[in-house]
């Protein structure tokens, strides 16, 4: 097998790599900008909060549906890197959030993965004080892959763990968008449609920022649930969960 020089690149030889940026936009295939770091800054807690959750879903699903052999060693890293990000981002946006739900469920996953600093370190991944992860070269470059299957295969106890609280952040998250927003339509003098006599009004369209016309895309996403590419990253291969 041929190996890449740079972590972070792509190559087509005996077998084709994926970098970790490619990962990073495949997780963040709903909402590419919150994936990104330099645009993070453009988004309140909550939107981002639901583009992580959903993120870190399938971040653990990749994971879980490599086959754990030497063919896929430096995908399988890079994969690896992307979730850290990934994982990190959603630390980051659950704890700026106001909701005591949510600040739990971030206390409940970074607990989750404090469990896991032992096996963690064996693999060059540390846990910070934070909560937040950060690798460490070059043991995260030349562990065994055997290590990297042991936390982060289908069967592992940890990823089916982090998807379930992923799941639910993102839930909590779309839950309290939707309630900002029903709130701000109505603080708008618009009528209440749960009263008997509202009848059938249709809230009108908002004042169409980019940033409303994103977080409307995250929650329409929900119920697309894409997963482009993530099991080899050729050709392609699209799941639809309803």
């Amino acid at each position: 097998m041929a190996y890449s020089r740079n972590f972070n690149s792509e190559y087509t030889g005996t077998a084709t790599t994926l970098s970790s940026s490619y990962y990073m936009r495949s997780f963040y295939v709903a909402n590419r900008d919150a994936g990104a770091a330099s645009k993070r800054a453009g988004f309140d807690a909550n939107r981002l909060s639901i583009a992580d959750g959903m993120a870190l879903r399938r971040a653990a699903r990749q994971l879980r549906n490599f086959s754990y052999d030497r063919e896929q060693d430096s995908s399988i890293r890079n994969s690896v890197q992307a979730y850290i990000d990934t994982y990190n981002n959603t630390i980051s946006s659950v704890s700026e959030t106001t909701d005591s739900n949510m600040e739990h469920l971030g206390k409940q996953l970074k607990s989750l993965t404090s469990s896991y600093a032992g096996e963690l370190d064996k693999i060059g991944i540390t846990v910070n004080k934070d909560g937040t992860l950060e690798t460490r070269d070059p043991l995260f470059k030349t562990s065994d892959i055997s290590k990297f299957e042991k936390l982060f295969s289908g069967e592992s106890d940890y990823m089916q763990r982090t998807t379930a609280f992923a799941k639910r952040i993102q839930n909590r998250s779309e839950a309290l968008f939707q309630s900002k927003t029903h709130r701000q339509f109505l603080s708008a003098g618009a009528p209440d449609t749960s009263a008997p006599d509202a009848g059938n009004t249709t809230p009108p369209a908002e004042s169409g920022t980019q940033s409303d016309t994103t977080a409307a895309a995250q929650i329409v996403a929900r119920s697309l649930d894409l997963d482009t590419l993530l099991n080899t990253g050729i050709g392609a291969n699209i799941n639809l969960s309803l």
